[in-house]
């Protein structure tokens, strides 16, 4: 009875407590690190694959999680970036990859 009881009040009552800011702003946050996601980045669906370990495949992964899987497994995905823009609270900006 006391799981029962934990698992339909306690938990979502926990858990309504840690996210309703982000949720109410609509704010994503990384599921890896769980800070808040202020880049949007596209890179081509093979290095993705590559890159994100497959729990996080289907999942927000922020940039600099992604940079740091990058890195581990060896792979450069300057060439594969094909959008980066900067989401803030004032102003969005997009960068140029070169």
């Amino acid at each position: 009875m006391l799981k029962w009881f934990e698992h339909f009040f306690i938990l979502p009552i926990r858990w309504y407590k840690q996210n309703y800011h982000n949720w109410i702003n609509l704010q994503q946050r990384c599921k890896v690190c769980g800070c808040a996601d202020k880049f949007d980045f596209h890179v081509i669906e093979d290095i993705w694959m590559k890159v994100v370990p497959e729990k996080y495949q289907n999942r927000v992964v922020c940039l600099s999680c992604f940079d740091k899987f990058a890195k581990e497994k060896g792979i450069k995905y300057k060439d594969a970036l094909s959008e980066l823009c900067f989401a803030g609270d004032n102003h969005c900006l997009e960068f140029t990859i070169k």
